[in-house]
């Protein structure tokens, strides 16, 4: 395949998204800040690379919406696989001519994640700027490219409600819900960060940080399969068993029930983080570990009510932890993000009880 015809499949897969010249949005602008504050750069920019431009979706420290191609940093990025890092642009023969380097502006360092399609078309970048020499640690870098999925990851579900349904009003109404879910997330997106980065540059705290992004990304898929209205339990479920079952360790139990938006994302980030902690410390360290997931619907009284049961056993002895950590905050926040929770370390291993009124759980 020619240059030029890697080129124009670029481009088309880019104006399928039909993102170009679009008003800025919160959901973005709120991505470049993010990099900049975990970055420490005065400028960041989630951008779109067309043929002679370069379009700002959203930007910090710049004040424009687009700039030419000829000087842009991000149109050498996106020749690369992943990630562009730039420690000193006067000593990278790719930029020292630049006039954005020669310049009055005086750019110095540049780092790039870069905005990928399901086909691998390099659309963009979600970057960060700065006018002394630096670099950036491993957390930094990581968390650029977590960044970056999360920018794909709303262009794609954008893409897919406009691609579901031509008609102008269902549109307009699949939009306006989708916006307000991508905000509710990014918001959750920025609590996690905040918390798993703050203060911490073990490499086991980028792992978590992804992971419980992926967790949410897990319970967004399904949701969208039913047009964010409502989402399987089982399959809800399912991702947890593929990723931490080992061949069958988790043995989950119980009817498939239909859950609503909030629940789906609370129970995906409950049963990763029960799951993450038994692989770490609890059953399924261990070969001879297992772990036992049931629910059931039961009268509550006031109606019928969700209870689920973890129950953990063949792992070593365990015991309640000294320190309540982010993890087990997110496990305390239950079903529906509102407690419900009873959990009992006992010498078979861990047991955790939740439970919640079905109205709840299947809420829209």
């Amino acid at each position: 395949m020619t240059i030029q015809t890697r080129e124009t499949e670029r481009l088309q897969a880019l104006a399928r998204y039909d993102m170009l010249d679009t008003p800025r949005e919160r959901d973005f602008d709120e991505i470049a800040e993010l990099a900049a504050r975990i970055c420490d750069t005065p400028i960041a920019v989630v951008n779109l690379i067309a043929e002679y431009r370069q379009f700002f979706k959203a930007e910090v420290g710049l004040g424009v919406r687009e700039t030419p191609l000829d000087s842009s940093f991000c149109a050498k990025a996106i020749l690369e696989d992943d990630f562009l890092l730039v420690p000193d642009a006067t000593k990278d023969p790719r930029f020292n001519c630049n006039p954005l380097v020669t310049g009055e502006s005086g750019l110095r360092f540049y780092a790039g994640a870069l905005l990928k399609t399901q086909d691998g078309h390099a659309i963009g970048t979600v970057c960060v700027l700065d006018y002394q020499p630096r670099e950036l640690t491993a957390l930094q870098q990581e968390t650029l490219q977590v960044l970056a999925r999360q920018v794909m990851r709303q262009l794609e579900l954008r893409k897919a409600l406009k691609d579901r349904d031509d008609a102008q009003r269902r549109q307009a109404v699949l939009n306006a819900e989708i916006a307000h879910r991508m905000k509710n997330t990014l918001a959750m997106v920025q609590a996690i960060a905040a918390q798993t980065l703050k203060g911490v540059n073990e490499r086991d705290a980028v792992e978590a940080f992804s992971q419980r992004i992926m967790a949410m990304g897990a319970a967004h898929d399904q949701l969208l399969q039913q047009d964010w209205a409502s989402a399987s339990l089982r399959r809800v479920v399912r991702p947890m068993l593929e990723l931490h079952g080992d061949g069958g360790r988790i043995v989950a139990t119980g009817p498939d029930l239909e859950l609503g938006p909030k629940a789906t994302v609370s129970i995906s980030l409950l049963l990763h983080e029960l799951a993450t902690n038994a692989t770490k410390y609890g059953a399924l360290s261990r070969p001879s570990g297992k772990v036992d997931l049931s629910w059931t619907v039961e009268d509550g009284g006031d109606g019928p009510v969700l209870r689920m049961i973890w129950k953990e056993t063949g792992g070593p002895i365990v015991s309640e932890p000294s320190r309540r950590s982010f993890g087990s905050r997110l496990i305390r926040m239950g079903l529906i993000g509102q407690g419900g929770v009873d959990k009992q370390w006992l010498p078979t291993g861990l047991v955790a009880r939740f439970e919640a009124a079905m109205a709840d759980v299947q809420r829209r």
